[in-house]
């Protein structure tokens, strides 16, 4: 018989997750490569719109926006959207401080700096600079976080919200700040942790989207 509790989260938002974190490792390896695979021979004229693009990935916008949407449902006079709001801009904004946590552990050197794409380039490395900041890539993190926050409640829009925070990642590889593993991971993470967020915090996306499935049992008294 199947289940009537209701998914909160559809099943292929776990797959795609899952599928990413297997790919970090091997993306790892190939990092240079794919560099050169990501980044146009002439790019210059690239690089000018992606220092725009790369804007949507600055923490604080990120998560400004759930929150601005949160503000205008309160405004309204509907107190849950205002929480959801609040929610989904906290989930942003862990996403953003597991990032940071992880980019002091694994003190990944970035592509332009000296032993670029090694881990534990200086142990320890609390805080570590910024050309040992590579590992994952905070700007995609917390675009990632982002899109899978409006995903959720705006689905019809989630090509939109999810294209863009592509566009952050590529951004940050054609400016040379980041490996595509680094951009991958942070998108695995950026994901993960609003979804880890919708799991523990009733009412993250209730009411916002349809995320839901419909719960309802058949009438039996017709």
């Amino acid at each position: 018989m199947e289940s009537t509790r209701p998914r909160v989260v559809p099943a292929g938002w776990w797959i795609g997750l899952a599928v990413g974190a297997l790919l970090v490792p091997g993306a790892a390896v190939l990092d240079r490569d794919l560099m050169v695979a990501l980044r146009p021979h002439d790019h210059s004229w690239l690089v000018g719109v992606m220092q725009w693009v790369t804007w949507l990935g600055y923490g604080l916008a990120d998560i400004a926006i759930p929150v601005a949407i949160g503000l205008r449902a309160w405004w309204r006079g509907d107190a849950a959207g205002g929480r959801r709001g609040l929610m989904g801009g906290l989930a942003v904004a862990l996403a953003g401080i597991v990032d940071q946590l992880l980019k002091n552990l694994l003190c990944r050197a970035r592509p332009n700096a000296a032993g670029a794409g090694a881990f534990l380039a200086m142990f320890p490395c609390f805080p570590a600079p910024y050309a040992l900041a590579s590992f994952p890539s905070g700007h995609t993190t917390t675009a990632f976080a982002l899109a899978t926050v409006l995903s959720l409640w705006y689905p019809r829009g989630r090509w939109v919200w999810g294209g863009g925070a592509v566009l952050v990642g590529w951004s940050r590889i054609v400016l040379g700040s980041h490996f595509p593993s680094d951009v991958l991971a942070g998108a695995v993470l950026g994901v993960a942790v609003v979804l880890g967020c919708v799991r523990w915090w009733p009412g993250f996306t209730g009411g916002q989207g349809q995320c839901k499935t419909d719960n309802r049992q058949p009438r039996t008294d017709q």
